[in-house]
């Protein structure tokens, strides 16, 4: 499996508070599956978290060596709040894309509909990256098939997360992540594991295997084009 979204590195965000914490986490991860883990802390400064690609690289690379042995391959990148001035942070390299790849992982807001999201696409993409919409069925404001069909068209990647397939986010949710997969409108499945969040990933893609099938599991879990 490639995790595209997860908060393992520690002490830069909501996701770990310590180098044990990551660790057992990515023990986790690889008892799953994962045989490559991106690293995405949020870049969210009204939320305070605003730290620079560096000050990651700086952690990231000091993690890199604490977890030599375990068997995954790390990544760096960023889950990005969009505002109007992601822009010029990604121009700035103030955050990052996904490893060496030119997708980029961003979010929006969980209550209401703050920036429009097709035209946050069509802003990315005219800088020479491509968006991966970070959970988008946990947004109340895009619960429809069309809604997805839409950042599809306007050339936008849509990442699920494991924990709304397993039913944790409720049965409304859970139905509609399996429409949509379904439909072909999701390439990414991914954790967003913190400490307090249970990966989700071996039993998720058991129940894609059960509902679709194996070929549409092995694409959404282990989607390569993050790695090209």
């Amino acid at each position: 499996m490639i995790d595209v979204h997860a908060h393992v590195l520690p002490f830069v965000d909501d996701g770990s508070p310590d180098v044990a914490s990551s660790l057992s986490m990515l023990r986790d991860m690889k008892a799953s599956g994962v045989t490559d883990l991106f690293l995405t802390p949020h870049y969210y400064p009204a939320r305070g978290y605003y730290r620079t690609a560096a000050d990651n690289q700086t952690v990231f690379n000091e993690f890199v060596q604490a977890a030599e042995g375990i068997g995954v391959t790390l990544r760096l990148g960023n889950e990005i709040y969009y505002t109007i001035d992601s822009l010029r942070d990604l121009r700035k390299g103030t955050v990052l894309p996904l490893g060496d790849s030119k997708c980029v992982l961003i979010e929006f807001s969980m209550a209401k509909e703050e920036e429009d999201i097709a035209e946050a696409i069509h802003n990315i993409r005219s800088i020479g990256y491509t968006p991966i919409i970070a959970h988008p069925e946990r947004y109340p404001y895009l619960g429809k098939v069309a809604d997805f069909e839409i950042i599809q068209k306007m050339g936008g990647l849509i990442q699920l997360n494991a924990s709304s397939l397993t039913g944790k986010y409720g049965t409304t949710i859970q139905k509609f992540c399996f429409q949509v997969l379904k439909l072909g409108l999701v390439d990414f499945v991914a954790s967003d594991i913190h400490t307090f969040r249970h990966n989700d990933l071996a039993e998720a893609y058991e129940a894609v295997v059960k509902r679709i099938g194996v070929e549409t599991a092995d694409r959404v879990f282990a989607n390569p084009v993050v790695l090209r």
